[in-house]
């Protein structure tokens, strides 16, 4: 079965990637400081800007954003260079991560905050720490704390609000079904013959006449590239109806 198409365009990326078999791939310090360490040097060959993070015990999330087409050898570079390091200091042979990294596209601002929020909330979500403040391997620690990798996020857009007021944002709770909009990402389809990536989301060509305007809404999100099935799911309408209107 071929691989699905990967998103590559420049823009907001929220990256995962997890040790095989759900294994640990840090297991000091100095793992963190060295996985920290590399992203320093290959974001800044790659001109990639790191927004979040947060390193877990197995696995890491990254809230990114590239400048250039180039996020899958950005990624690549990055987890290669850190397994060399880690099987060498353990003695070990083999592939450290889980397949390929995943990458989800974000749509928007509103995208963005929802996802940063959830890679913070990630270790007292698992409960490692009972407090924010407590855990070191990630982006919040390391703004309130003014540590060694403070400096690595200074153009992320976490900034736009003041220190007190993003504790205050990343500490609320969020939905339970959150998980849905976290890892949501724009279709990438084929359009006129080309590849288009589907930027706007399918909801906000109905957003504020469902009903009134909706035949001329069902037009507009067809052509935009959604797909007839996409859009029955999405109003509750059968397919052929939807085949009828566009």
């Amino acid at each position: 079965m071929p691989r699905k198409n990967r998103i590559t365009e420049p823009g907001y990326y929220h990256v995962i990637s997890r040790g095989v078999e759900k294994r640990n791939v840090y297991l000091e310090n100095e793992d963190y400081s060295m996985f920290l360490d590399i992203l320093v040097e290959v974001f800044k060959k790659y001109m990639v800007t790191l927004h979040v993070y947060t390193l877990m015990t197995n696995h890491y999330h990254l809230l990114l954003e590239t400048h250039e087409y180039n996020i899958s050898d950005v990624m690549r570079r990055v987890n290669s260079l850190y397994s060399i390091y880690f099987n060498k200091k353990y003695k070990r042979v083999g592939h450290l991560w889980q397949g390929r990294f995943k990458s989800y596209y974000l749509y928007d601002d509103t995208h963005f905050w929802i996802v940063a929020k959830y890679i913070e909330r990630n270790p007292t979500k698992a409960k490692m720490v009972k407090s924010l403040c407590e855990y070191k391997y990630q982006s919040f620690y390391q703004w309130k704390n003014k540590k060694e990798y403070y400096t690595f996020l200074k153009k992320s857009k976490i900034f736009e609000m003041t220190l007190n007021e993003y504790e205050s944002f990343i500490s609320s709770e969020m939905q339970s079904d959150i998980s849905e909009i976290v890892y949501a990402s724009p279709k990438l389809v084929k359009k006129n013959g080309k590849m288009k990536l589907l930027k706007r989301r399918l909801e906000t060509f109905f957003e504020f006449d469902r009903d009134i305007n909706r035949n001329q809404n069902i037009k507009d999100a067809y052509e935009y590239g959604y797909t007839k099935a996409d859009i029955a799911n999405f109003i509750g309408l059968s397919h052929t109806g939807v085949a009828k209107i566009v």
